[in-house]
């Protein structure tokens, strides 16, 4: 039995062995002070301390697998949190699907995380997608057909994310709406318009609700 001061003198000597496996798993740069995952990784070589014996080999050897197992169930239980969390965000813009096995769907995820990525080149958050989304049914309807048409026009696609704007004036031309409607719901067009030129099936069937 491993006393604790054996045991703290086992983690100090093997401090940056285990920053190392940490950083193999996660392939960043970790910080000691503020790493959930080298966190974990303490814990998981307190455990390997634990249950080692000689029959599992070379000591390091059976600490980097349970530090790699350790980290990487983490770090799967840290995206499925961010992805459920992208998931209530959408709820709260009142994106509801008809369908509640949606929200569980792999694909539908996977497309809001590409999604976010997408926006924030548009310094868009789901934050500020939320705060200025139409709040009118008829308005929110309107805005997605604009978004849907605009999608479909490589002279506005181009444009938009090319120069990272809507180009309002040619819209307004185009669709017959003046360019306040426009302006109006211009975060939130942006945002629509991404989801049906990278055809996010989920997303549009989810909007389209």
């Amino acid at each position: 039995m491993v006393d604790k001061d054996q045991r703290d003198a086992l983690i100090k000597e093997h401090f940056g062995f285990i920053i190392n496996t940490v950083s193999e798993v996660t392939g960043r740069y970790v910080e000691v002070g503020n790493d959930d995952a080298f966190s974990v990784a303490l814990l998981a070589f307190d455990e390997a301390i634990d249950r080692y014996d000689e029959d599992r080999g070379h000591f390091l050897a059976f600490c980097k697998l349970v530090i790699k197992s350790r980290v990487l169930t983490h770090l799967k239980q840290e995206n499925q949190q961010e992805a459920d969390e992208s998931l209530n965000d959408l709820h709260e813009q009142g994106f509801d699907p008809k369908d509640d096995k949606a929200q569980s769907n792999f694909d539908m995820k996977a497309e809001i995380e590409s999604w976010k990525e997408d926006l924030a080149d548009f310094s868009i958050t789901l934050e500020k997608l939320a705060d200025e989304a139409p709040k009118h049914q008829d308005t929110r309807e309107r805005a997605i057909d604009i978004s849907e048409a605009s999608s479909k026009k490589r002279s506005i696609t181009d444009h938009l994310f090319t120069k990272k704007r809507l180009p309002i004036r040619k819209m307004s031309r185009m669709f017959s709406v003046t360019e306040k409607i426009i302006k109006g719901s211009k975060t939130f067009i942006i945002s629509v318009i991404i989801i049906f030129f990278k055809e996010y099936q989920q997303l549009i069937a989810w909007i389209r609700g």
